[in-house]
């Protein structure tokens, strides 16, 4: 199976280059630089950074570690930009929520390889974050983003709207993910982890595919509701052309 999925990654990538940039990234494209520049220049995501990526290079074993949570910092970061655009608020607060919504995006899988792992992932970021100049507030509302983050399951209302709008964030966010990332990374990831077998990931390839179908309506801010179903399509048409190749992998080795 290796031989395969390497080939199939590869084709993969190739299949996901011919298609347009998703309009979220480039319509907001001025918010996502700003987030990028937030998350490589700003002296607390930094010092954050150099705490934790370490780990999450260790797990990247599940295609959930530096360069998935590094995207959903920078996704999340983009969209409360987007969402407070136009709302009496200083820029100085604006960029903090961004701040919080990388630091939610490096620790929202942390815990990725547990049980549970949402709320596991916030309670690890609650004890991680007391070492760093954050309030108890903006860490509570980091870990109840972490907590609200999984796909399916009904979220925790957040106490105040700013918190709230971290948490929608957080999730979109990391749904985003579930588009092409899915088909140029994850799955690959997963499948040589758990050292699976061409016919196994056939039987379980319209689960996935289901499982990504259903996450489309999830969406939860205004922005990622009117933009993340493209990014979801564009991953379902991937995984569907994977899917028909995998099939003529397996028939052609009967």
């Amino acid at each position: 199976m290796k031989n395969s999925a390497h080939r199939l990654k590869n084709l993969a990538l190739y299949l996901a280059s011919r298609y347009g940039l998703p309009e979220f990234y480039s319509k907001f494209s001025h918010h996502h630089a700003k987030a990028r520049h937030l998350y490589f220049n700003d002296p607390l995501v930094q010092m954050v950074r150099e705490h934790i990526e370490p780990e999450l290079e260790s797990i990247d074993c599940l295609g959930h570690g530096i360069s998935h949570s590094r995207k959903v910092g920078w996704d999340c970061a983009t969209l409360l930009s987007v969402e407070l655009t136009g709302i009496s608020m200083p820029q100085e607060k604006i960029n903090r929520m961004m701040i919080l919504g990388l630091l939610a995006g490096l620790f929202h899988d942390i815990c990725r390889l547990e049980e549970n792992h949402a709320e596991r992932g916030a309670q690890r970021a609650a004890e991680e974050l007391r070492s760093f100049p954050l309030s108890n507030e903006e860490i509570s509302a980091i870990c109840r983003a972490i907590r609200n983050h999984e796909a399916f399951i009904r979220p925790v209302p957040c106490i105040d709207p700013a918190s709230q709008l971290l948490s929608d964030c957080l999730y979109d966010a990391d749904k985003f993910r579930w588009g092409c990332d899915t088909f140029t990374h994850t799955l690959w990831c997963i499948v040589e982890y758990r050292n699976m077998s061409i016919e196994e990931l056939v039987d379980r390839f319209p689960w996935g595919i289901q499982g990504i179908e259903r996450i489309r309506q999830t969406f939860r801010t205004t922005t990622g509701k009117s933009f993340g179903p493209e990014i979801i399509d564009q991953g379902l048409e991937l995984g569907r052309q994977i899917y028909r190749y995998l099939l003529d992998e397996v028939g052609g080795e009967k």
